[in-house]
């Protein structure tokens, strides 16, 4: 990661509604570029800079190696097969509003959140809710909440509590589309209306913009923050981008709408990946059923992770799920534009994760007699980056939190190579269940 860099964090959901970013495309400042002129001159510059490049390439041609390497070539992915579950009988037609959109949330435990989430939902669309094993009043609240719900006795994990609800409700048989929201997440108003107005003949997934729910009772907290921070700078340099070369990777698990006929088909009960939203980003590509938009004003409030454990350890599942996905769906055989982006992505992963450690470690020795120097040159990358996101975002007290910015950047570093061994461990998963971050309730901002 160059000098003045910024975490990276992958955009995918979770079950408490923390989609983030995959590990994604970042622009690059010239910051070691810069310092390894100061100290040796430009000719010494023109002596590295094929070095490195050549180390970058043979890096990710590495990584991509071992990704698709476990004792012989990994088996294609193959669509995971449906078990015919028992199901309770479905809904009567005759309870369903007839509107455009639905809105399917699965939840654990979410009681403590679930009514914001559906009251921001259900002028907007019909809600329905599936409990998944839930031990507290989730199912209660749900209905109260004016929620169609499916209870469920048994935890079966996020992706197969909506195929359940799916195939129970008939959603992608009798609604346009589907938006599948978390538990804690809050909606704006026009929502619905700005995805549908995306959601063009060509177009299957339209995701929102997600925004941390920064409360005032939160309002020092240093993982919220970096989340925040996350989240404005990748949604505007990484994937506006994505969304128009239509090479999206990852989706909003918690706040997206799918388009019906999509969801019918890449919605399953097995999803082999521990992130489920990861390999119906890449069934959609692989099966071309549509390109995968970004809607900036479909705003949604998500809760993020308020302690260090929680946050490694949501990381971790987001970048272990992805690199699963690489692997399984053999991302970078084919030749396609979504392929050839996805390498220059695994490229930029490894120049943050190993070549730009090693360059900046190279830059500090080399300039050693100056270091005071580099490091204010170091620190100051940071701080640009985090004074333009506290206005963009309005939330000065993020230039103070800098040094948290800086810290976690190289934490995850270390999150990225555990999610790495993982995958290489652990490819594919039987069961997609996991336990989600703390919630908080959904405050007013600060």
């Amino acid at each position: 990661m160059p000098i003045g860099g910024t975490i990276t964090e992958p955009v995918v959901p979770s079950w408490g509604g923390r989609p983030t970013p995959t590990p994604r495309l970042r622009r690059r400042a010239a910051g070691p570029w810069l310092l390894v002129q100061d100290v040796q001159g430009a000719k010494h510059r023109d002596h590295l800079a094929p070095g490195w490049l050549l180390i970058a390439l043979l890096s990710v041609i590495g990584l991509s190696a071992l990704l698709h390497h476990q004792r012989g070539r990994v088996p294609a992915i193959s669509l995971p097969r449906q078990r015919t579950p028992e199901l309770p009988p479905p809904a009567p037609p005759a309870t369903r509003a007839r509107r455009e959109v639905a809105v399917l949330i699965a939840t654990r435990n979410g009681a403590d959140t679930l009514a914001s989430t559906i009251a921001s939902a259900a002028d907007q669309a019909d809600v329905y809710v599936v409990s998944d094993g839930s031990t507290d009043d989730t199912a209660r609240i749900a209905e109260e909440s004016g929620a169609k719900v499916l209870a469920l006795s048994v935890n079966i994990g996020k992706p197969a509590a909506l195929y359940r609800a799916n195939r129970h409700f008939g959603l992608t048989t009798d609604y346009r589309a589907v938006a599948v929201l978390d538990d804690d997440t809050v909606i704006g108003p026009d929502f619905i209306s700005h995805c549908l107005a995306g959601l063009t003949d060509r177009v299957a997934i339209v995701v929102g913009r997600t925004i941390t729910n920064w409360t005032r009772e939160h309002r020092w907290n240093p993982w919220l923050a970096v989340r925040a921070y996350s989240y404005w700078k990748y949604q505007l340099l990484v994937r506006r981008g994505q969304s128009a070369l239509n090479v999206m990777n990852c989706v909003s698990g918690s706040n997206s709408l799918y388009r019906s006929t999509v969801l019918e088909q890449v919605l399953v009960e097995d999803t082999p990946y521990i992130v489920d939203d990861t390999y119906w980003t890449l069934e959609t590509h692989r099966r071309g059923l549509g390109r995968i938009s970004y809607a900036p004003k479909a705003t949604a409030l998500i809760c993020d992770p308020l302690t260090g454990r929680d946050w490694y350890k949501q990381n971790l599942r987001w970048l272990w799920g992805t690199l699963q996905g690489i692997r399984g769906h053999r991302i970078g055989t084919k030749r396609t534009m979504f392929d050839f982006m996805y390498i220059l992505m695994m490229l930029d992963w490894v120049l943050y994760v190993v070549v730009w450690p090693v360059w900046i470690a190279a830059v500090f020795w080399i300039g050693r007699d100056h270091w005071p120097q580099l490091l204010a040159i170091y620190l100051a990358g940071y701080f640009i980056w985090t004074t333009i996101a506290a206005i963009a975002l309005r939330r000065w007290r993020l230039i103070l939190l800098t040094p948290f910015v800086l810290v976690f950047d190289w934490l995850y570093r270390v999150n990225f190579a555990h999610a790495l061994v993982k995958a290489l461990r652990q490819p594919r998963v039987t069961s997609c269940r996991w336990e989600s971050p703390s919630r908080y309730a959904q405050g007013a901002a600060a």
